[in-house]
């Protein structure tokens, strides 16, 4: 049978071979060997057509058994992890009127290879983030005149009397078992945190200083979440994140929570190095001891090295602060304890919501600890069916914050971080030259809906009318402008497979939290007439759907395109490459590698 299709061009067909030369055939193969069909020049089989171009699964799929030689085994590796990293790695984006800048790739104990095109800033890029630059600073200007400065910094107040005290050579502690504990204006967190206020104690205008501080620490946090978006700073999650009601709050009372959203971002963009992480985990968890479980979360994503060295500071942290400190251990916990019981039912903590609804306070802050210990358990069973570490690092700050028997509003500052890391592309960056930045972008939706949500559930103090309404005319079309245009990638939300309704109303998820939400409100209402239950049940949902979002886009079954868009795979058996598109490989659940 002969085919139609004509030899190439300048090739000799089979009947015009040069005398005494003969090829052998694909059946004709040494004495005592047998050469597998399909195989190419170096003796592997070479996968079929159908196999060359995007992977579905990861691998390269061959229709011929895997060769059984050593040799040909390596080959056969070596080709595979070739496609893997061809399809794993994105094409950037290049302007067509700028030609392609090339920038270096360095392999160890080779030299540089120019052969990977840079990113380009697009056009217009440098106008954009100028006046961007502006309109946060404008923003910034507004919450300082308009909420910061009305209200007098009590938190930080606090820090630079005690902090005058020690100065003095007094003590900063009340006295243990006293009502002035519970005054709110006592210091009551460890020794040495009082320490960088000994000499800010001497300046004039410290408090405005620490508060400008503090809004650094909030831009760097962000920052240094790696929010950018296709190379240009995505200005709008800084002023969101800004503009939050919590963190204006907490701006306004001069606390420590920008400080420590900026240490939880700064552990999480420093996770691949042991010693910074390790020792801003540690430094984070002594000056706020309810952040412990944050330790957990390096242990379950065996960091062990970072982990070592959290406890190994927080050890020595520990260790000079019973020595120095007026108050031991024990009297230390002591007014701990008195605290939790005197603020729990004020703030919107888990043990005061259980306490409002009438169950004992030690009795709610037991059980409040079980859910604690239930996250980070679920966690841990997470991670071992392969959720990627993110899970963790979020399933930290809840258990924390779940786990605290004092929670104020401003404290959801730190639900941020995990966040922001939520809000990303997961995995590790696709290869590229040695200091630059990951560029990927970083959706805006998740952190316009928690802007929205904390104004929902508290507004700043002293806040007016007018103020909530310029604060509606300017952050309406900076949130809308997230939703329906969060740049590259899709709008958030977009590659996830839409949740399926449920049959009747009844059983649909709004509909049970507002169910639950007023058997509470019944409860609180029956128990003590007045006791709060809205704030600390809708900041208890509010936790809850972060972490529900943990759990979904940290999935085994997501699939991360280098956009940061999340496809999902439907479930049930045998339809893993169902859902899973065809052009993206699957990354690995802590490494982020395909």
């Amino acid at each position: 049978m002969t085919s139609d299709t004509p030899p190439a061009a300048g090739a000799p067909s089979a009947s015009e071979a040069s005398p005494g030369s003969e090829a052998p055939s694909g059946s004709e193969a040494l004495p005592g060997s047998e050469a597998p069909s399909g195989s190419g020049d170096h003796g592997c089989p070479a996968p079929p057509a159908s196999a060359v171009g995007p992977l579905t699964t990861g691998r390269v799929a061959y229709s011929e058994p895997a060769p059984h030689r050593p040799e040909q085994l390596r080959r056969a590796r070596s080709v595979r992890a070739m496609h893997s990293m061809t399809h794993a790695t994105s094409r950037p984006t290049i302007h067509p009127s700028r030609p392609p800048a090339r920038v270096p790739i360095r392999l160890p104990g080779r030299p540089p290879v120019w052969s990977v095109p840079a990113l380009p800033r697009p056009d217009g890029g440098w106008g954009r983030a100028t006046l961007g630059g502006l309109g946060l600073a404008g923003l910034i200007l507004l919450i300082w005149l308009g909420m910061i400065s009305r209200i007098g910094h009590f938190d930080v107040d606090v820090f630079l009397r005690a902090g005058a005290a020690v100065r003095a050579g007094h003590t900063p502690y009340p006295e243990p078992g006293t009502a002035a504990v519970s005054s709110g204006s006592a210091f009551v967190y460890p020794y040495l945190t009082v320490w960088p206020f000994v000499p800010l104690s001497a300046l004039s205008h410290a408090a405005d200083l620490f508060v400008a501080a503090s809004v650094l620490a909030v831009l760097a946090g962000t920052r240094v979440s790696g929010v950018r978006l296709s190379g240009v700073r995505d200005l709008r999650i800084h002023a969101l994140v800004l503009a939050a009601s919590t963190t204006v709050i907490g701006l306004q009372m001069g606390t420590l929570n920008a400080l420590l959203f900026a240490g939880l971002a700064l552990a999480w963009r420093t996770r691949d190095h042991p010693l910074a992480c390790g020792t801003v985990v540690a430094l984070a968890i002594y000056s706020k001891v309810f952040l412990a479980p944050v330790l957990v979360w390096l242990v379950l994503a065996r960091r062990w090295r970072a982990a070592g060295v959290a406890g190994v500071v927080l050890a020595t942290l520990v260790g000079v602060s019973a020595l120095t400190s007026p108050l031991d251990l024990t009297d230390y916990f002591a007014l701990l304890d008195q605290l939790g019981r005197a603020e729990a039912q004020a703030g919107i903590s888990l043990t005061g919501l259980l306490n409002g609804v009438g169950l004992a306070t030690t009795t709610a802050a037991t059980l409040a600890r079980g859910a604690a210990l239930a996250v980070l358990a679920g966690c841990w069973w997470a991670a071992r069916r392969g959720h990627d570490e993110r899970l963790a690092y979020t399933g930290g700050v809840v258990a924390a914050l779940l786990a605290s028997p004092v929670v104020w509003c401003h404290y959801l500052l730190l639900l941020v971080a995990p966040l922001l890391a939520l809000s990303g592309p997961a995995g590790a960056p696709p290869p590229r030259h040695r200091g630059a930045r990951d560029r990927r972008p970083v959706a805006p939706g998740p952190i316009a809906l928690f802007a929205t949500g904390s104004w929902l559930l508290v507004t700043p103090h002293r806040t007016t009318g007018a103020d909530l309404v310029v604060a509606a005319l300017l952050g309406a079309p900076l949130v809308l402008s997230c939703l329906l245009r969060p740049g590259p990638g899709g709008t958030f939300g977009a590659g996830l497979r839409p949740m399926r309704p449920d049959v009747t109303l009844v059983a649909s998820w709004p509909t049970r939290t507002v169910v639950v939400g007023v058997v509470v409100l019944g409860l609180a209402a029956v128990h003590a007439a007045g006791a709060p239950a809205i704030g600390p049940y809708a900041a208890c949902v509010g936790i809850g759907v972060l972490l529900a979002f943990a759990v979904r886009s940290t999935s085994p079954a997501s699939v991360y395109d280098p956009s940061g868009s999340v496809v999902r795979a439907e479930a049930g058996p045998g339809s893993a490459d169902r859902g899973r598109p065809k052009d993206r490989p699957v990354v690995h659940g802590r490494t982020g590698a395909p």
